[in-house]
């Protein structure tokens, strides 16, 4: 019998609600057959950790770094020695694609909504929702605007709510309407994060804007691609005619989300990140990242700005709250 192999594992800048004990890199590691020695700081001496983009702690490790961003970001391969993310590029093995989505509970759902009932689809006589925390995008927001001056349009999140306050579910809220606006913060090529795969989860069309090359992520018979069209007014016509002709509602909701040559095929489940990762750990602890004279400075100069940053934070004394009254002058 194999014997488990072991790895030591740190995480850090990772959201306020993550669980290092119990996540989708965590579950992926154990079911390929290893064990994992938690730590949860430098001092516990971890061979390798695993970094978010929420913070600068990373900084305090001299052990390989991985970092994992759900953002709009690049990775900077200077500071880290391995990354994934959205971007779709490669740097000598040292980056792995690995969208959102792929990561969420709502994933395996999304992948068979297609095989539900008519009735499930066409029992919903709610036109469309919008789950929203933020007004990040304009893009967004005129579409929002533009599609609830002309129907109703329920808001269940924390912009623009019209319902009484954010949903506690947003894909229980979802299930009850045809269609949901899924639009992303902002358009950047492989920028693809869980909004159209929740509502993919929740059985409800997707009207999607946001990553220019999602058609060849998923099926594009499947959702509604706002890019398709020459402007919202365009848009929300095409809505009206898909709301009204229910053979070619049903024809979306049954197109299952994945085609031949899709894009995220390759995410289907999580053995392209468990391959990343057992590739990085076999190689044992080891650093990878710039350690010429630039990457030194350059890293020393993010320590020195984040040391300024936590001075600035700091309570002022006595005599830092009279200078700064005296500099008010």
């Amino acid at each position: 019998m194999t014997e488990p192999r072991r790895v030591r594992l740190a995480f850090c800048d990772l959201a306020a609600d993550w669980d290092p004990g119990d996540n989708y890199f965590t579950r992926a590691l154990r079911r390929g057959g290893y064990e994992i020695d938690l730590c949860t700081s430098p001092a516990d001496h971890p061979d390798f950790v695993l970094c978010g983009t929420f913070g600068e702690d990373y900084l305090d490790y001299d052990c390989c770094r991985i970092q994992y961003s759900g953002e709009d970001s690049w990775p900077d391969l200077n500071l880290y020695d391995y990354a994934m993310g959205f971007p779709r590029l490669e740097y000598d093995g040292r980056y792995l694609r690995l969208p959102l989505y792929a990561m969420r509970d709502s994933w395996q759902p999304a992948l068979a909504k297609h095989t539900l009932p008519d009735a499930d689809f066409l029992g919903r006589k709610k036109f469309c929702n919008f789950v929203v925390s933020n007004d990040f995008s304009q893009e967004r927001n005129r579409f929002f605007a533009e599609l609830s001056a002309h129907r109703r349009v329920d808001s269940g999140g924390g912009y623009a709510n019209n319902i009484g306050g954010p949903v506690p579910d947003k894909l229980a809220f979802q299930r009850q309407y045809k269609f949901s606006i899924a639009y992303e913060n902002s358009s950047s090529p492989g920028y693809c994060t869980e909004k159209i795969v929740d509502a993919f989860a929740a059985g409800t069309v997707p009207i999607y804007w946001g990553d220019p090359d999602i058609l060849t992520e998923f099926n594009p018979e499947a959702f509604v691609w706002a890019g398709s069209y020459p402007d919202n007014a365009a848009l929300i016509a095409a809505l009206d005619a898909l709301d009204r002709d229910e053979a070619a509602f049903l024809k979306l909701c049954h197109a299952p989300i994945l085609a031949p040559g899709c894009r995220a095929e390759a995410y289907r489940d999580d053995r392209l990140c468990f391959d990343f990762l057992d590739g990085i750990f076999r190689k044992g602890p080891h650093l990878r990242r710039n350690r010429s004279c630039w990457g030194t400075i350059y890293e020393n100069d993010r320590r020195y700005r984040r040391g300024l940053a936590e001075e600035a934070r700091r309570p002022l004394g006595p005599l830092g709250r009279l200078a700064k009254r005296i500099e008010g002058r």
